[in-house]
């Protein structure tokens, strides 16, 4: 099920003494666009609806007519000739955005937007929809905005050893973080398995933690010292936001050079003095997703090594039913 937030358009042909009329021969509607609203129905960490800012482009007949920027999330105002217009809306975009940039919708649905460009509470928002103005029968009209990124998160880590010897170890969870995340996605849509650039540069924790301070507070929480036990699992809820990736099953591998292949969470743990890895590999993903793992339960002993698999060695539930990562906006045209 796609998760959707909704940007509001408030557009009204004005009436009253208090507000700037258009002419009445002029065909023209002043129309307001408006993003109203910062709470989410779903779970979800604070700020993961917030908008900081967000920049409004106009396009009739395939070329930019008109834009515009709000700095603080609030109302932009257009004037408005009578016809059909498609318009899109880009929510905490990245400093250096400017709509003027973008001539025809093809090049904003084609331009790629950088993983470090968000962040926990500023997350990047696109979406884009058909306008009629006026609107003959004052419907509302509405622009819903994806977060460019997924959402991975973890609920439960538990220890369950079968051997005794293994049991009696101390052990300690010491970080949990995304591997093979991809650096870049488009504001149209997501990226194709074609479009993945093999290069080691556009992609982040590489079969292994890497530490970039511009995506670390994304992907990565590190430094922990969390003691797990078979009576005493760790219950605190661990979240992450990465950029979809489409490389299938069918083509992963973990092979020791770099190629590219599918996202994974790895759970590295301290068993005893030596240092043990636990990879799970998520399902192909898709913008404005959550991946949810329940519960993660340790049976064994793990890999010495943070992109290999030993088989066995951690059971994992999955979310059967992702929520719905989806803040409730309300977005109204009257016109």
């Amino acid at each position: 099920m796609k998760a959707k937030l909704t940007v509001l358009l408030g557009g009204l042909l004005v009436l009253g003494a208090c507000h700037r009329v258009a002419p009445p021969d002029s065909g023209s509607v002043e129309v307001v666009f408006s993003v109203l609203g910062e709470t989410t129905r779903g779970t979800g960490t604070a700020g993961e609806a917030a908008v900081d800012d967000w920049a409004l482009l106009l396009y009739r007949n395939g070329r930019l007519l008109e834009s515009g920027t709000s700095s603080s999330g609030s109302a932009i105002k257009k004037t408005l000739q009578a016809g059909h217009y498609t318009a899109f809306a880009v929510v905490n975009p990245p400093a250096d955005f400017d709509p003027d940039d973008y001539s025809d919708p093809d090049m904003l649905d084609e331009a790629e937007c950088g993983l470090s460009e968000n962040a926990p509470g500023r997350l990047v928002m696109a979406g884009s929809r058909t306008v009629t103005v006026p609107d003959p029968d004052g419907r509302e009209q509405r622009i819903d905005v994806d977060r460019l990124v997924c959402k991975a998160g973890i609920q439960k880590v538990s220890v369950q050893f079968d051997n005794p010897a293994l049991a009696a170890l101390p052990f300690h969870l010491k970080g949990i973080y995304l591997t093979n995340c991809y650096g870049f996605s488009r504001y149209g849509s997501d990226c194709g398995v074609a479009d993945l650039y093999y290069g080691a540069s556009a992609w982040y924790n590489r079969m292994g933690f890497q530490s970039d301070a511009g995506v670390d507070e994304l992907l990565a929480e590190t430094g922990l010292d969390i003691p797990v036990s078979a009576g005493r699992p760790h219950t605190q809820e661990h979240v992450f936001y990465f950029y979809p990736n489409p490389w299938p099953a069918a083509r992963d591998t973990r092979s020791g050079t770099w190629e590219r292949r599918m996202t994974r969470l790895v759970l590295e743990a301290q068993i005893g003095e030596q240092t043990y890895y636990y990879s799970v590999t998520l399902p192909v993903s898709q913008r404005n997703q959550v991946y949810l793992i329940e519960e993660a339960v340790i049976r064994k002993l793990g890999s010495l090594d943070p992109e290999q698999d030993e088989p066995g060695s951690i059971d994992v539930t999955f979310s059967t039913s992702p929520d719905n990562w989806s803040p409730d906006y309300n977005v109204t045209e009257i016109s």
